[in-house]
């Protein structure tokens, strides 16, 4: 996951059966095609080649202590299913699910909602991290969590390694450094996505996918101040400004909101 700027810069960036309803991979499926980057086959081939990976990692869990869990499943991903890490490429495809499976490649977001969604048909206890421009998962090790770092092959980290590379501006955020809930995993996809197309001048797209971020991650002020940024080159100024409020409200440390501001308020006079 990659952070974003706009006029100034802006700070950074489950449990059920297999016949259950399994909403973070629903989640996933939707954000694809809310993306529009959903195509006919995707959803059957997702759950079909899941299906596959699941039955694959219980075969290679069955004995195995819960604390090896994480072990099992990072070697399964990245030696024996070949996933691979993108740290470059921002495209939507190393983001979204259906194309993450298909071509074997994601961004710590892709790779980390993989793991979220094999855990949950697993019935293992997991949740998304998020840090300024960075994702992992924290599953379940015996009575305690570890760290999984996706760009890393599924190597454990420790929390101070993140707090070093990833540093939080200002010391603290609520959305930061904490278990997500699915929700608000969810709602990270859908923030990388307004990001991507952002970048593209997709802006109504963009503002789209930046509204969905907020309403399943309420308290994540960057994806307020973003989606307050493109309501902003849209024309929509009372609306940037109440986004820019809501994203001031949750982080008021939030770097680059002051400078949005000023211009904001030299538009309206202009007007």
């Amino acid at each position: 996951m990659k952070r974003r700027a706009f006029l100034c810069a802006l700070g950074a960036a489950a449990c059920s059966s297999s016949r259950a309803p399994r909403p973070l991979l629903r989640g996933a499926l939707a954000a694809a095609r809310d993306a529009g980057a959903l195509l006919a086959s995707d959803s059957s081939f997702s759950e079909s080649e899941l299906a596959r990976m699941t039955e694959l990692a219980r075969t290679h869990l069955k004995g195995t202590p819960p604390e090896a869990a994480a072990r099992v499943l990072s070697d399964l991903l990245f030696v024996r299913l070949g996933f691979v890490r993108e740290v470059e490429n921002t495209s939507l495809e190393f983001v979204l699910l259906p194309s993450v499976l298909r071509g074997r490649r994601g961004s710590c977001v892709g790779l980390g909602m993989l793991l979220l969604v094999l855990a949950e048909a697993l019935e293992l206890k997991a949740s998304g991290v998020l840090m300024p421009g960075h994702f992992y998962v924290r599953l379940a090790a015996g009575e305690r969590f570890r760290n999984v770092e996706l760009l890393r092959r599924g190597e454990s980290m420790p929390d101070a390694w993140y707090a070093q590379r990833f540093p939080i501006p200002d010391g603290s955020a609520g959305e930061y450094a904490r278990p997500l809930s699915s929700q608000e995993a969810l709602g990270v996809i859908d923030f990388d996505v307004g990001n991507e197309r952002h970048r593209q001048l997709r802006l109504e797209e963009a503002r789209a996918a930046y509204a969905r971020a907020v309403h399943a991650f309420p308290v994540f002020a960057e994806a307020h101040a973003s989606l307050g940024t493109t309501l902003h080159l849209l024309g929509r100024l009372d609306e940037a400004r109440e986004s820019y409020d809501r994203a001031r409200s949750l982080n008021p440390k939030l770097r680059g909101i002051a400078g949005n501001y000023a211009l904001l308020d030299e538009e309206r006079a202009a007007r």
